[in-house]
């Protein structure tokens, strides 16, 4: 398995991980999406180092009395200084500019279209009010759907993938749920880097 998009020539530093092209969408008063694309130029590269050196593994959940595979790998770096250099290269400039300080990484890999995860909020809403997070997409594009945390009809509609970012913030853990769902047609793997902080801003 692997990207088969082209590996990018190394980018200018004043090049990378740019914010020139974010697009704000407010879900409604308190929620709102933060939309880079093309955020990180060397995409490919990034995707063939994380699906080599990433720590995978394939958990399971309990559902109706029973554990289950969960239909994706995920790979988990912990804060405290322990995130590897290719992490904090992302975290790094997310950090200055959102006023936070991005210390976890989770990494969801979902290796054809019969991977997806379900409808949900980021538990760290559990710890903190309005907490950001923010999640890289490397290789194949797939749906990432928002709908109301009360429920009712997809309302936002994205297609990430190829080192696009999106942000969530304000109340979006709160009031809103995502998802990837299963896509019968997707030809290749994708991976969320997905990141987070655990103190509330400075």
């Amino acid at each position: 398995m692997a990207w088969q998009g082209s590996l990018f020539d190394p980018a200018p530093a004043a090049a990378r991980l740019c914010f020139d092209l974010l697009e704000r969408d407010h879900l409604d008063e308190r929620s709102w999406l933060d939309v880079v694309p093309g955020w990180v130029p060397d995409h490919a590269e990034l995707f063939d180092w994380l699906l080599q050196h990433a720590p995978w593994e394939q958990r399971t959940r309990r559902m109706w009395d029973k554990e289950v595979l969960e239909p994706r790998l995920v790979a988990s770096f912990d804060g405290g200084g322990a995130l590897p250099r290719q992490m904090l290269e992302l975290t790094e400039p997310l950090s200055a500019r959102y006023g936070v300080v991005f210390d976890s990484c989770l990494v969801n890999l979902y290796r054809d279209g019969s991977d997806a995860v379900a409808w949900h909020a980021d538990t760290v809403r559990k710890r903190l009010r309005d907490p950001l997070v923010a999640t890289v997409s490397l290789g194949m594009r797939r749906p990432f759907l928002l709908r109301p945390a009360a429920g009712g009809p997809v309302a936002r509609r994205y297609a990430p993938g190829q080192g696009d970012l999106i942000v969530m913030g304000g109340a979006c853990q709160h009031d809103w749920h995502h998802t990837v769902p299963r896509v019968r047609t997707a030809t290749g793997a994708r991976m969320s880097v997905t990141l987070r902080h655990s103190a509330p801003p400075a």
